[in-house]
């Protein structure tokens, strides 16, 4: 038992005058209701969680397949760039060698 229970059975068999075995019993009574509403909110609590969790998790998901999107996109851009700048330089080398 612990320092509350042992409190509240003194209470129940000092003030209330009940039997040793009635103050127990009340005792163990109460401590079993509030477990059993302990229990009973955790269980909500970790359904809420879980469904926010999940919304969290799939918002996480289109965020990230977003950026992938750009990631390849910024890469096709740069390749272009790159090749339309070697086009424009070797251009401009064979330029010279013909001026020449």
């Amino acid at each position: 038992m612990s320092t509350v229970n042992i409190r509240l059975y003194d209470i129940l068999r000092k003030e209330l005058n009940l039997s040793d075995e009635k103050a127990r019993n009340l005792t163990e009574t109460i401590e079993q209701v509030v477990k059993d509403e302990v229990k009973a909110d955790s269980n909500e609590y970790k359904s809420i969680f879980k469904a926010d969790f999940k919304d969290l998790d799939t918002k996480f998901e289109k965020e990230i397949s977003k950026v992938e999107v750009k990631i390849e996109q910024s890469k096709s851009d740069m390749v272009k760039w790159f090749v339309s700048l070697f086009v424009a330089l070797a251009l401009m080398i064979i330029g010279l060698y013909i001026k020449k």
